[in-house]
Parts: C-alpha cells; structure tokens; sequence
C-alpha cells in the first residue's frame, strides 16, 4: 500500500512540473527569436545612422538629390536610357 500511495505522490508530483517545464521551453524559443529581431534591428540602426551621416555631407545631399529627385546643376544635360 505504501508504493501505491509512494507512486501516486510521484505522479502527481512530475504532473504538477509539466506546465512550468512547458512554459520555460517555450521562454527559450522566444528568446531565441527576440535575439534574431533584435540583430536585425541593430543592423538596420547601424546603415540608417551611416545614411544619417553620408546625408549631412555636401557629397550626400548632392547624390541624393540626383536620385531621389532627379535634379541636375545648370548647364548639364540629362539623357534617360529606357529599359528593356
């Protein structure tokens, strides 16, 4: 009788571990994810702060004025290839 009792302690015992030990797998695996998110943002961080910096340089602003807005300085003549 005492094994009975002893078995059935255990049982509920490992039952009573089983949502936590599932919690804490799935805590793990959303860490894991978090830590992907998180290097992707820093490396977005990283090139928007190298554009921040390239765009506060005279050199920047011109370029980004011919490819953002086509603009062209006074005398210069633009010439459009299409596409195929």
């Amino acid at each position: 009788m005492a094994v009975v009792i002893y078995a059935a302690f255990l049982g509920l015992l490992l039952a009573s571990y089983v949502a936590p030990l599932q919690a804490i797998l799935e805590g793990w695996a959303e860490v894991s994810a978090l830590e992907q998110k998180l290097h992707r943002t820093e490396t977005e961080n990283a090139a928007n702060e190298r554009l921040i910096r390239e765009l506060n340089t005279p050199a920047g602003i011109e370029r980004a004025a011919r490819e953002r807005y086509g603009m062209i300085r006074p005398g210069e003549k633009v010439y459009i290839i299409p596409s195929e």
